[in-house]
């Protein structure tokens, strides 16, 4: 399946599910100091910064096919 040939909804509910995951991570992220779970907190950073720009990504491309495609 093409991104650029995605209906809107589908980039709608990828955010959704994506804003969960990361909020998720975020709440666990922001729970507990640093010091007891650093290499805990570094993977929770990683996930949440490679979702949002995965997320972004694929956005991106699929603007991006509508643009080049005149819709």
């Amino acid at each position: 399946m093409v991104i650029r040939k995605w209906h809107p909804g589908k980039l709608i509910i990828l955010w959704a599910w994506g804003g969960v995951a990361v909020a998720l991570a975020l709440t666990s992220f922001l729970s507990s100091p640093v010091r007891d779970a650093p290499a805990q907190h570094l993977v929770e950073l990683v996930f949440v910064l490679l979702a949002l720009f995965a997320l972004s990504g694929i956005t991106w491309h699929w603007l991006g096919g509508r643009e080049s495609a005149g819709e």
